[in-house]
């Protein structure tokens, strides 16, 4: 699969030797053939996998393994209706410091001793785009 992402890059680099490859368009295909192509989706994915999904469930809908010993559940993500209306520097920061740090529940830990800054950016980007697939 990285062989045709490489094969489809230096052909589009190509089409114009005199200009800089078209990353975007590079960046969309990979996007669109799916795993094994660095984004910041499929980080941020990695990531929730690692570390969310145990309590907020694979999907997001807050049905993790963990779920049913916490109260209150954690967030459904898959709710666009609420997502919508969250400022990512929220989610950003929940993320970051901890549920009891933005005034929400204890039980979500705060991950900001464990993730980059880039990471976090990633797990944004992963948990909006959770909401998208409902």
């Amino acid at each position: 699969m990285a062989d045709i992402a490489v094969c489809a890059w230096a052909f589009l680099a190509g089409c114009a030797p005199d200009s800089p490859p078209q990353r975007d368009l590079v960046m969309e295909v990979a996007a669109a053939m799916g795993e094994g192509f660095d984004t910041p989706a499929s980080r941020g994915g990695e990531l929730y996998s690692r570390y969310c999904s145990v309590c907020h469930g694979a999907t997001g809908r807050g049905d993790g393994f963990n779920a049913f010993n916490l109260n209150p559940k954690p967030r459904n993500f898959s709710d666009s209706a609420f997502v919508s209306h969250l400022d990512t520097a929220l989610i950003r920061e929940t993320i970051s410091r901890g549920g009891s740090a933005v005034g929400l529940s204890s039980l979500m830990p705060p991950w900001r001793n464990t993730l980059t800054k880039r990471d976090l950016d990633d797990l944004v980007i992963y948990v909006i785009e959770l909401s998208a697939t409902e």
